[in-house]
């Protein structure tokens, strides 16, 4: 089953407004941190376009997150 959500990070406060005005008129979306949203795959395109610099957030920020989702001991099974 395809991921349908991505994890990321405004590169700057610029961005961040720019990006979360256009996630606000046209997207759901969850802000997991101060920083880190979840937003749906779809909307990147967008983003994208409106040229909003963004980065995945890594596997360990997720787990600081939250631990429970334990992605950083998901390869030492």
């Amino acid at each position: 089953m395809p991921l349908r959500n991505a994890y990321i990070k405004f590169e700057s406060q610029e961005d961040s407004v720019l990006g979360l005005y256009e996630l606000v008129k046209h997207s759901a979306f969850s802000r997991l941190t101060n920083d880190i949203f979840c937003v749906p795959w779809s909307i990147l395109n967008l983003l994208d376009a409106r040229s909003v610099q963004y980065k995945f957030a890594t596997e360990d920020e997720l787990t600081q997150v939250s631990p429970i989702w334990n992605f950083a001991d998901s390869s030492s099974g």
